[in-house]
């Protein structure tokens, strides 16, 4: 049975993630006559359907930015030929009955309402694309969790290796190159889940399949035909095809999702992928994708309707994580802080702050370690949950210096997939922002501070080492908007040369204020009005500067953009004195008395200047000769010299209300 896409549609909370499937649909014959209704019992899951991996690296090289649309873009922009991607379009799905070991596809708007695990008995007929199309509905019963004390650490792995109809074989995939790839994943996970979760793979069979790679369910029912002591919790049923196979149109990967403790755990993968089982094994544990979440030049967004306008959120873009792309280098560090949170098993590593708790100093270790609370989870008082990580180039994390786009280490922010049930998906946050799609430097730098959407919650790094990293934590009621604002800038400039103008925003306590709007003004001397310079936002330690070229004189000063609880700010003003610059080129150094001297030069931009030349003798004091002409910048003049002796000249530029004055260097003619 093929599978059916419905784009645009808001997710439930899937039980079958597939990773890379190429979707293909199979055609209705048309009957004669209306066929008749039939009755189906079976549990509801819901299936989200990813791209093809070369039809996602194809989307993500097109990414640039985040749309102008006010929701979200779902993207990737990891176009590295040679890793194995998953793919990025969170709003394709699929739902399902599953009854008995058969799987029933439904069309699509089927039991929108209805939670996944939900047994109901539907009365359907065929739809399109071998979907059946639910006429009535009546629910059974309600989801039923399952008994943690029944599992084992260790989980059985059953091993089918499919050569799909069509397919060729692939030499590499034995028996004996399989369990060394389940062996790794275990290795993985052990260390993860404090050896609360291992894998084994008891049995491995292989053979050629009846069913092309367009029968994706199909594939996985005939190994459990082959298989059927492969059902119960703690036990995982793996089909693994050719990697080649994906060009017919088998999935890349696939998995439901479930928890530790769940039964009917199924994987498809193609090749022998270490990361990408340990990922689909992860969805069968309960956990959902590790994305990343780049909202221009912000730190972070309020979510509005389970989307982040002006953001793109990125599927599978947290490169550290198991669950986000796939491939050598790619996923193989330590598991995140909110999928840490979510699988429950190792409680004492995440510290809990509380909304509203003021201000905490927290030491945390490196993720690689096994130290408590080593994370921390921090509710702001909008509700929503940070995770805090550090990690260093250290134990599984040390991958990160293999990886092509070197993620950086430090201190990273995480908050959760909103698509995601509690703590099992998850968003890296870019703490330092730089517009880039291809920025993968996102922690808090030593000095660099955090602010959370609602302005609430500022998370600054003071120290850090190979030991661990001492944090900051200011946890308010109040939002964090500015009190006040400072202002550095030369007192005096020539026109023209570059001046800097910057600011530091605090907020009532002396904290930094970041990601605020602040522009800068300028008042032109002689004039009443206020003018704006450039607009721009503060950084994580609350400053912002502008460079640029010093034109007249006048005053500036910085303007904290209003906000909620917040009036505008104005830093104190300043006062910039503007000196127009003149410049003598070198005239005759010699020249018989009696005759004129040219002496010409250049003079910065300004209004209706007045230019003189001047000059001395010997012994003598400077006096001002005949006025110049000034063509633009270009100054001209000529002056009598009727002694024999030496004469000093330069230019000299009289001050006016917009500029100071200035006189130029000086050089030397002598007369004979």
């Amino acid at each position: 049975m093929a599978l059916m896409r419905i784009r645009n549609r808001q997710p439930l909370i899937p039980a079958v993630v597939l990773v890379g499937l190429w979707v293909t649909t199979v055609p209705t014959a048309t009957a004669s006559v209306s066929p008749a209704p039939e009755g189906v019992t079976g549990i509801v899951q819901t299936i989200v359907v990813e791209q093809p991996r070369l039809d996602a690296l194809a989307d993500n090289a097109h990414i640039t930015g985040g749309n102008s649309t006010g929701g979200n873009t779902t993207g990737g922009n990891n176009t590295d030929a040679n890793v194995t991607g998953v793919g990025t379009d969170t709003n394709v799905t699929v739902k399902i009955l599953r009854s008995g070991s058969k799987v029933v596809p439904l069309a699509e708007g089927s039991l929108p309402t209805t939670k996944d695990g939900t047994t109901v008995v539907v009365t359907v007929v065929p739809g399109e694309g071998g979907t059946k199309r639910v006429l009535s509905a009546r629910t059974i019963s309600a989801p039923v969790a399952p008994v943690a004390a029944a599992v084992p650490a260790a989980h059985d792995v059953y091993l089918a290796l499919v050569v799909p109809k069509g397919a060729t074989a692939e030499s590499s995939l034995t028996g004996v190159s399989a369990r060394a790839m389940v062996e790794r994943v275990s290795r993985y996970w052990s260390d993860q889940t404090g050896d609360q979760v291992s894998f084994a793979a008891t049995r491995v069979l292989a053979y050629r399949s009846a069913y092309s790679c367009a029968q994706t369910y199909d594939l996985w029912d005939e190994a459990a035909a082959r298989m059927p002591e492969a059902s119960g919790p703690g036990k995982h049923l793996v089909v693994v095809v050719p990697r080649g196979a994906t060009a017919l149109g088998c999935a890349y990967g696939l998995g439901t999702v479930g928890a530790v403790t769940a039964d009917g755990n199924l994987v498809l993968v193609s090749g022998l992928n270490q990361s990408l089982l340990a990922h689909e094994l992860g969805h069968n544990l309960g956990l959902y994708h590790s994305n990343s979440l780049q909202c221009g030049g912000t730190q972070d967004m309020t979510m509005v309707s389970r989307a982040f306008p002006g953001c793109q959120a990125k599927g599978y873009d947290d490169l550290f994580d198991v669950m986000g792309y796939s491939g050598a280098s790619y996923g193989e560090a330590n598991l995140n802080a909110v999928h840490l949170d979510g699988m429950r098993l190792l409680p004492s590593t995440v510290r809990r702050i509380a909304a509203g708790s003021g201000v905490t100093t927290a030491r945390i270790t490196p993720l690689s370690t096994t130290t408590d609370n080593r994370t921390l989870k921090v509710t702001d008082a909008s509700g929503v949950n940070y995770f805090v990580e550090y990690r260093t180039d250290s134990g599984r994390d040390t991958v990160a210096a293999s990886n092509p786009w070197h993620p950086a280490w430090g201190v990273r922010v995480l908050r959760e997939d909103p698509m995601a049930p509690a703590s099992a998906g998850s968003y890296e946050l870019d703490a330092t922002p730089t517009g880039s799609a291809q920025d993968y430097h996102r922690s808090i730098p030593v000095g660099g501070i955090f602010t959370a959407a609602s302005r609430k919650l500022t998370i600054a790094v003071n120290a850090a080492d190979a030991t661990g990293a001492t944090l900051t934590i200011a946890n308010s009621t109040i939002a964090v908007v500015p009190s006040a604002a400072t202002l550095s800038v030369p007192g005096m400039a020539m026109v023209g040369a570059s001046i800097t103008a910057s600011t530091t925003v605090t907020d009532p306590h002396g904290l930094a204020v970041a990601n605020w709007p602040v522009t800068l003004q300028k008042l032109p001397r002689g004039t009443t009005t206020w003018r704006s310079v450039r607009t721009l936002a503060t950084t994580a330690t609350g400053r912002a500067s502008y460079r640029f070229a010093n034109g007249l004189s006048g005053h500036y000063r910085w303007v904290t953009a209003p906000g909620a609880g917040s009036p505008s700010r104005f830093s104190p003003t300043v006062a910039v004195t503007s000196t127009a610059r003149v410049v003598e080129a070198r005239p005759a150094s010699s020249m018989a008395h009696g005759g004129y001297l040219t002496v010409t030069g250049a003079i910065s931009p300004v209004p209706a200047p007045v230019v003189y030349i001047q000059y001395r003798h010997p012994g003598g004091s400077w006096r001002t000769g005949p006025r110049a002409t000034v063509a633009g910048t270009a100054v001209r003049s000529r002056i009598l010299l009727n002694a024999r002796t030496t004469t000093y000249t330069r230019l000299y530029v009289r001050a006016a209300i917009p500029y100071a004055g200035s006189t130029s260097g000086y050089y030397v003619t002598k007369t004979t």
